[in-house]
Formats: C-alpha cells, sequence, structure tokens
C-alpha cells in the first residue's frame, strides 16, 4: 500500500511538473511575443518622430523662400501636422517624456505658430514672421538632426529602447545607454527660439495685475458668497505668488479668492427634482451676483437643464456683449442654492477693438445655404487672447442644422464658426 501511494505521488508530481513546464513555457513565449510587439511599436513611434522632425524643419525652411500666398499657407498647414505629428509620436514612446517639456513646447509653439499664419488676411508674411519661421527652422533642423543621431546609435546598437519592464527590475540590467537618457541629455541643451506674441493658444499672454485685495478682505468676500460668518471658514489651501489665492470651504461650498476678488465656488452634492422655476433660478443667480459685487453685468446665455440652470452674465462695451470677459453662475434646481460659480476670466478693463463693419456687410459673408435668427454684436478673445469686434450671427441651416458665425468687424472677415 505504501509502494503503490509512493508512486501515486511521483506520477503525480512529475504530471505537475509537466504542466506547469508546459505553462511556463507558453507563459514565455507570449510574454516574448508581447516585448518584441512592445519593442516594434516603439522602434516605430521613434521612427516617425524623426520623419515628423525632418518634415517639420523642410516646410519651415522652405517657407523662407516662397512668395506664392496660397503655396506659403499650405506650407505652414504641413508645418503644424508634421509638428503634431512629432509631438504625437515622442509622447508614446516607452518613458515618461514629462521631462522633455523643451522638446515638447517648442514642438507645440512650432506648430501652433505656423498653424495661426494659415488664418492671416495679408497676401504675405510680413518680415517679422519670415525672421520668426527661420528662427524656428532651425531650432527644427537640430532637432532632427539629433535624433537622426540618435536614430542611428538604435540602428547599430550603440544605444538600447526604452521598455516598460525596466522599472520592474526583473528582466535584467541593460548596460548600455537607452534613448531616454540620450533625449534628456539633448534636453539639457536645446535652445528653442525666445517666446513671442502671435494669434495662438501658445502665444505668451499678458499678465493681469494681480489686485489690491487683502488676506483680511478676500476672507470677508469668501465669508459673504458662503452666507457665513467668518469664524466658520475653514482655510484649504494657500496658493505661492503675486496673486495671493486662497480656497475656503464652508456650508458645503469650496470658495477661491484672489486679489483680484472671488474667483470660483463649487458644491458637490447630488440635487434632487426640480422644486423652482428656471426664472427663479435666474433670479437666484442674479441676486449671488449683485450680493459679491458683480453687479455691472448683462445675461449672454442660459443653460436649463431638468436638475440645474447655468447663467452666463458678462460686461458691456460699445453695446457689444464681451462674451469671454463674464462669469457663470450655475443654481440647483431642487433648492434654489449655488452649485457653481466661475469668474476666471472675469475682467471689465476697456479694451481696444474696431467697428468698421455694419451688420449687412456681416449678413453677406454668409452663404445661401444660412438663414440668420439673430444678430448681435459682440467681441469675443482671438486664441492668442486678443480682443475682437465681431458680428455674431446665429444661423440655422438647410437641415435645421444650428450655425453661429462670427465676422471680425474689422474687416468684414469671417473668424469664426460654432457647431452646435
Amino acid at each position: 500500500m505504501h509502494v503503490k501511494f509512493r508512486r501515486l505521488i511521483a506520477i503525480y508530481a512529475a504530471a505537475a511538473l509537466i504542466s506547469l513546464g508546459t505553462m511556463a513555457w507558453a507563459a514565455e513565449t507570449r510574454l516574448n511575443t508581447y516585448r518584441r510587439a512592445a519593442g516594434y511599436s516603439a522602434a516605430r513611434a521613434f521612427e516617425e518622430a524623426v520623419t515628423a522632425a525632418e518634415g517639420l524643419s523642410r516646410s519651415l525652411r522652405a517657407l523662407d523662400y516662397v512668395t506664392d500666398p496660397a503655396l506659403g499657407k499650405s506650407l505652414c498647414a504641413d508645418a503644424q501636422a508634421q509638428a503634431l505629428a512629432a509631438e504625437t509620436a515622442l509622447s508614446v514612446l516607452p518613458f515618461a517624456t514629462e521631462q522633455l517639456e523643451g522638446l515638447s513646447g517648442f514642438l507645440n509653439r512650432a506648430g501652433d505658430y505656423a498653424g495661426s499664419l494659415c488664418a492671416l488676411p495679408e497676401d504675405a508674411l510680413s518680415e517679422d514672421d519670415r525672421q520668426h519661421l527661420a528662427d524656428m527652422s532651425a531650432a527644427a533642423a537640430a532637432l532632427s538632426e539629433q535624433l537622426r543621431q540618435l536614430q542611428g546609435q538604435l540602428h547599430d546598437g550603440s544605444i538600447a529602447m526604452d521598455s516598460r519592464e525596466t522599472p520592474l527590475r526583473n528582466i535584467g540590467e541593460e548596460t548600455r545607454t537607452r534613448l531616454s537618457e540620450g533625449l534628456l541629455d539633448y534636453e539639457g541643451s536645446f535652445a528653442a527660439p525666445a517666446a513671442f506674441a502671435y494669434e495662438g493658444q501658445f502665444s505668451p499672454r499678458e499678465e493681469r495685475a494681480p489686485g489690491t485685495l487683502t488676506e483680511a478682505e478676500g476672507r470677508a468676500l469668501a465669508a459673504r458668497a458662503a452666507g457665513v460668518e467668518q469664524r466658520e471658514l475653514r482655510q484649504v489651501f494657500t496658493a505661492e505668488g503675486p496673486e495671493g489665492r486662497r480656497c475656503y470651504s464652508a456650508a458645503g461650498l469650496l470658495i477661491g479668492v484672489s486679489g483680484r476678488g472671488l474667483e470660483y465656488a463649487a458644491r458637490s452634492r447630488l440635487v434632487g427634482p426640480p422644486a423652482i422655476s428656471a426664472e427663479k433660478a435666474r433670479q437666484n443667480a442674479e441676486k449671488f451676483l449683485a450680493d459679491n459685487g458683480f453687479g455691472d453685468l448683462t445675461l449672454a446665455d442660459a443653460d436649463e437643464g431638468e436638475t440645474l440652470a447655468a447663467y452666463s452674465f458678462v460686461p458691456v462695451q460699445d453695446g457689444a456683449l464681451r462674451l469671454d470677459d463674464g462669469v457663470r453662475v450655475t443654481i440647483a434646481l431642487d433648492d434654489g442654492s449655488l452649485c457653481a460659480f466661475d469668474a476666471a476670466n472675469y475682467d471689465t478693463e476697456s479694451v481696444d477693438v474696431s467697428w468698421n463693419t455694419d451688420e449687412q456687410a456681416a449678413r453677406d459673408t454668409l452663404p445661401p445655404s444660412l438663414t440668420v435668427e439673430q444678430a448681435r454684436r459682440v467681441i469675443i478673445r482671438s486664441p492668442g487672447g486678443r480682443a475682437v469686434a465681431c458680428w455674431q450671427l446665429v444661423c440655422t441651416g438647410e437641415a435645421d442644422e444650428a450655425v453661429t458665425v462670427y465676422v471680425d468687424a474689422s474687416d468684414g472677415r469671417q473668424c469664426r464658426v460654432d457647431l452646435e
């Protein structure tokens, strides 16, 4: 009996070992397949980054010789696409790219600037534009050359591609320099062109005045917004810098203030079934603004849903609504309380704009397929932060599509189209 038992144990142990060995071999085979696929994807991404960087360099360099406006804008569009492709390819490499902000920032600015030139009304690039493009072309050429050198080192094996597994420390130590190290070394010596203002989202913005509100005045303002005594406020955090931003909590609200005044408020809770009308919610929003020093604003837009009602209030200048300089108030329809308040872009300082186009001239820019439902004077912010006087034409298309067209009142050209 004991012999049979020992034989059974030996048979079962051998079967288990064979099964485990087979499973381990299959798992190792799959893991190696995944590793090869990941390595191929990483190598392909870097190849695409090199190709796109070279394409960006060529497009920017070619712009220095272009005199035809249509060709120039085509090359600008191509440069924007190449910069986006290079940035995207670098971002998917198998290592953290947060430390490559210099390279990423340059690619973003170069592409954004080239794209902004496509919308210029002028027939030719200005001398300043050509100089900026020449500076970016030189930087792109240097970046392209460095990436090409790293590509050659990858091919001859003198450096290795990074792996997502490296931090696990379970696949052996790689003695060769990795691609991430080469890029980080170049990041430290890369000289991007100096920042300059242009009509794009990555253009440097003019710093707003920090405001003169003291800490005590800000605390009082936060207490008034929350409807509590100052002693009931709890300070959540204080931000460093000239803005003097502070965040308080009270009565279920988070309230943010700075040297310029109240900036935001937010309440996180479940909103019940509606118990007040949208009109009452609008009145509550207007009362909140009046009680907190925002009484000089006009209702520009209302989004009244089933449980919440959100209202945008904006300053008015020259009879035009300044759509991007106002505040937004959200009211809960169950009890009429404040759910959210956003005044991050609030600005009532007068802006310099030109009104050289009348409403009829603005309407004449529309295609026959659009029917104008509403026309009004507005002031919006360009991608570069510049104030632009516009005619806002709210239209309906042939398929009942809602289309809003903005016509620049200074030159009579369409500058933005929004689809809803």
